[in-house]
């Protein structure tokens, strides 16, 4: 029964996430809105809204620099937004994983003229395509890779460092966290982090597990994350409002104390579904509504477990 659970969940959380990638999730921010599209951080430095994901935005007398290009079918509202902010055309996209709605302007800014930029295995999973098999009798299409013009053309492992408009902009891997391939990029001089999919300032989190994501690498993630702040640390999150490092550590609590609470559930021999119903996180978020629903982080939580024990059987044989 468990070992059905989990591949049906294997089958599942891809679903979620393509869902997810290509715009289409009833939990999808409100790319529709008519309120303001940015919020003015520096005289320098933007976040652009609803646009699919938060997209940052470096302007001055080198052109424009932005972290992740959000949505696909949003890319013309992101291309105006930037012109009401900078005359100066996009130089530099880059990306902080290959989520769709993260990459999906990459197309339209590369044939302006932008280069790309990403960790390797961020463009490592943009060649390869996603295998969503049938899931109670819906048959979903396999999702093919991304087109050469969508992929980074610098691509590096560890770090990497930029110098672009006056800042200095490193851009930082964070290892079996979100996915194999997320990054934080730190604006050194405006004090700024992009934090990606890393953090999510409007509830839980989905964890890619199936592409190098893991819970405790993800919260290892967001301590790492905290160490780099100070108190006057503004934080870009991959989705939700700007926060800082209170928020930050608020969330990081968030989810240790979540992951504890489903852990336990698990170790006395519940099975997934019997976790979703008791419902062991509720209250924990201390937003109205969790912008993606605590059940999937339950999801990632028992997958990731087991998964976890059957590597660690697996070395000690």
């Amino acid at each position: 029964m468990r070992l059905r659970l989990i591949k049906n969940f294997h089958y599942s959380i891809l679903v979620i996430l393509v869902v997810l990638s290509f715009g289409q999730s009833a939990y999808s921010q409100d790319l529709a809105s008519n309120q303001t599209h940015f919020t003015k951080i520096t005289d320098e430095l933007y976040v652009l809204k609803r646009v699919g994901c938060n997209v940052g935005g470096l302007v001055g007398q080198d052109g424009v620099l932005i972290i992740d290009s959000g949505a696909r079918n949003q890319s013309a509202k992101i291309r105006s937004i930037l012109k009401e902010i900078s005359e100066e055309p996009a130089r530099i996209v880059v990306n902080t994983h290959y989520h769709y709605d993260h990459v999906g302007g990459n197309e339209a800014f590369a044939k302006g003229g932008a280069t790309i930029i990403a960790h390797k295995n961020t463009r490592d999973r943009m060649t390869q395509e996603w295998r969503v098999p049938e899931i109670l009798g819906m048959k979903y299409p396999t999702i093919p890779p991304y087109p050469e013009i969508f992929r980074p053309k610098v691509s590096f492992t560890d770090s990497i460092t930029i110098h672009f408009n006056n800042e200095t902009i490193q851009a930082i891997h964070i290892p079996d966290g979100h996915s194999d391939g997320d990054i934080i990029v730190h604006f050194r001089k405006a004090n700024v982090i992009h934090t990606g999919d890393l953090y999510l300032s409007n509830g839980f989190p989905i964890i890619d597990i199936h592409h190098g994501g893991s819970v405790n690498g993800y919260i290892a993630a967001v301590d790492r994350i905290i160490k780099l702040c100070n108190e006057n640390t503004k934080i870009i999150p991959g989705h939700g409002p700007l926060s800082d490092r209170d928020g930050l550590i608020v969330y990081r609590d968030m989810l240790a104390k979540s992951r504890d609470r489903i852990e336990m559930h698990i170790k006395e021999g519940k099975t997934l579904e019997e976790i979703v119903a008791a419902d062991p996180i509720s209250g924990l978020y201390g937003g109205e509504k969790s912008w993606l629903p605590p059940k999937l982080f339950i999801y990632c939580v028992y997958y990731d477990f087991f998964k976890t024990a059957t590597a660690m059987i697996m070395v000690s044989r």
